[in-house]
């Protein structure tokens, strides 16, 4: 640091803040970059006015905790940023920047935080430079004249329980883990940080929140004023929220060039609840709206919460989130994230698991071993210390399935002839009505247990039977089915991963569907194929709960019967069926024994030999 750098430092140290708001400082000083806004260029708080009261709250007296639970694209992130830089050009101090993990703190450091430094000359000028080894910027520490930026993630207890800080930005609080290691929640952990500066510390709290009960932010904005964004009416000036339920539109459904069944939306408009009349979109986001408190003794306790859903902003559209709503509502999963992304909603969770012994009953008599409406077979294998267990699935477009075989293999998992039962499945031809044949076309293996490396090698030696050992992965969030990198030093090892959580609420929801069609569950009534009432039992053998750990309310998966294998299998032949994107069309004309085949030469077609075998060589 040089002298002149130095003086400009302890001046700012004695400096008394400007007294400016966030909206005011964003309006004067930030500038968006198209790296991360969509529409670049100056700050405009009038593009979206809820954002005003949320930002000004930062430097409101008396107030030391802003809570904001909204869905994506309302600018949250954009909020939390205005009220940084603000800090860091009025009124610096030690901040400390919280995101789910050390990855994503890393990643949001160079996407968002580095490029608006850079874009906003008032932060440029302050936030020093890089110099050589003793650099005090790195992208997860920026100093500047009077305090310092960590960026951390919530993993990380050590960080989270090092030096006294004034300003606390915690992004993303629902996908924050249970505890940070062994050192217990890290947002309490965070929080006690700022301690030494009670007088003027302030926490910002931001997400969309997850499950009802068990989600950090909708408990954080309960305690706060539990303010919300409500639009007057044209009609009979009274305000209210705009809830999804008064959301009306027109919409008309089809089948899509795959046969999946799809919706056109169009036309959508808020109707008031209060006099029932209807107004378009477009006006709708003109109107009049304020902020309404509905805790205001929270202000006691210098709390102020903001509720916000994808209605209230300008880089929404209606209409695609109505058509959302109409893809999802039929996918417990997809509904979920529905609830959270687009309303700003926690979901709650109900009990949608089927009965044992009505799916028990309602077995029916397939027309072949693989009856009339597959398209596609998979197949799920659980391993376990002495044994693996299986089962075959056949599929449709709009995941309507069939139970095929169900059975269990006895034996070591390192035993040959385990894998040579596998083998044999793999290779065997179901027959069709129409005398087609069908092979199973993917299939996921378990690695978990005892036997991982040895699931690993036999997995990588019929890869090209597209056998792929899958590793599990628990917790709220987690995609259904992710790739791993792969290197020549971890070739045999699993290669996806599966979001298990996700995949048995579908399956638990897919037990509950009574009319045939979409997700409907079909079981056969053949003794030999496996389908006894012990399967049943393992299929409806979890459900979701809500438990105290550390402190903190988490929703897992607990066990109801012991015997949870048969929910593992369709978990894995599910995942393997929802991994790939199936041509249906080409599928369905291959089992028609339809074939759109170039003209071939004559000696092409010597060599051509008549194949009536959907294989696992075929590309989908």
């Amino acid at each position: 640091m040089d002298l002149r750098e130095l003086l400009r430092f302890t001046y700012s140290m004695f400096r008394p803040p400007k007294p400016q708001t966030v909206s005011e400082w964003a309006d004067e000083n930030r500038v968006l970059t198209s790296e991360s806004a969509s529409e670049p260029g100056p700050w405009r708080t009038d593009r979206a006015p809820y954002q005003r009261e949320i930002m000004d709250a930062f430097t409101q007296p008396g107030v030391y905790e802003i809570v904001v639970m909204a869905s994506a694209q309302v600018g949250k992130s954009e909020i939390e940023l205005n009220m940084l830089g603000r800090a860091i050009d009025n009124d610096p101090g030690p901040m400390l920047y919280v995101q789910p993990t050390d990855k994503v703190a890393e990643d949001y450091s160079k996407r968002r935080i580095a490029p608006m430094f850079a874009a906003c000359p008032t932060l440029r000028d302050k936030v020093f430079k890089a110099k050589g080894r003793d650099a005090a910027n790195t992208i997860t520490m920026k100093t500047f004249p009077g305090g310092s930026l960590a960026i951390i993630g919530a993993n990380s207890p050590s960080d989270l329980a090092s030096k006294p800080v004034r300003y606390i930005f915690l992004d993303e609080i629902d996908r924050f883990p249970a505890s940070a290691g062994t050192e217990g929640d890290p947002i309490e952990l965070a929080e006690r940080r700022t301690e030494t500066f009670r007088h003027n510390r302030k926490i910002v709290k931001t997400s969309t929140p997850t499950i009802k009960g068990a989600s950090k932010i909708e408990k954080a904005y309960m305690k706060g004023t539990q303010e919300e964004w409500h639009t007057q009416c044209p009609h009979c000036h009274q305000y209210s929220y705009i809830h999804f339920n008064d959301i009306k539109f027109d919409k008309e459904k089809f089948k899509d060039e795959n046969g999946e069944t799809n919706y056109t939306v169009r036309n959508s408009r808020w109707q008031c609840p209060v006099c029932q009349r209807e107004t378009p979109e477009y006006e709708a986001k003109r109107l009049p709206a304020k902020w309404v408190v509905k805790n205001e003794r929270a202000l006691q306790n210098g709390v102020r919460s903001f509720r916000l859903n994808a209605f209230m902003s300008p880089w929404s559209d209606w209409n695609d989130i109505a058509l959302t709503f109409l893809q999802a509502k039929d996918d417990p999963e997809l509904l979920k994230v529905f609830h959270n992304t687009m309303l700003g909603e926690s979901w709650e969770l109900r009990d949608r698991s089927g009965v044992p012994e009505k799916l028990h009953e309602r077995r029916e008599h397939y027309n072949a071993e693989i009856p009339s409406g597959v398209l596609v077979l998979t197949m799920g294998v659980d391993t376990q210390d002495n044994r693996l267990e299986y089962e075959v699935v056949g599929w449709s477009r709009d995941e309507e399935s069939w139970g095929i075989s169900r059975g269990i293999i006895p034996g070591r998992p390192d035993s040959p002839a385990v894998w040579e039962e596998i083998d044999n499945l793999l290779d065997r031809e179901w027959q069709m009505k129409n005398g087609m044949k069908m092979r199973i076309l993917a299939t996921f293996v378990d690695s978990g247990g005892h036997f991982t490396q040895e699931v690993y090698k036999e997995c990588a030696r019929r890869e090209g039977k597209r056998v792929w050992a899958v590793k599990g992965d628990g917790g709220e969030g987690k995609p259904y089915v992710r790739q791993m990198k792969s290197s020549a030093r971890n070739a045999e090892s699993a290669k996806l991963m599966i979001g298990v959580d996700s995949g048995k609420a579908a399956i638990m929801h897919a037990t509950t569907v009574e009319v045939v069609g979409p997700r409907y569950m079909h079981f056969p009534m053949d003794y030999r194929c496996g389908y006894d009432m012990e399967y049943f039992r393992g299929l409806c053998s979890e459900k979701m709960v809500i438990r105290r750990v550390r402190g903190q309310s988490v929703a897992s998966w607990e066990k109801t019967y012991e015997r949870n294998e048969p929910l593992d299998c369709r978990n894995y032949a599910r995942a393997a069926f929802r991994f790939f994107n199936w041509d249906f069309n080409k599928l369905e004309r291959m089992l028609l024994g339809i074939t759109e085949e170039a003209p071939m030469t004559k000696a092409q077609a010597e060599k051509k030999k008549p194949r009536r075998v959907i294989s696992s060589g075929i590309k989908v």
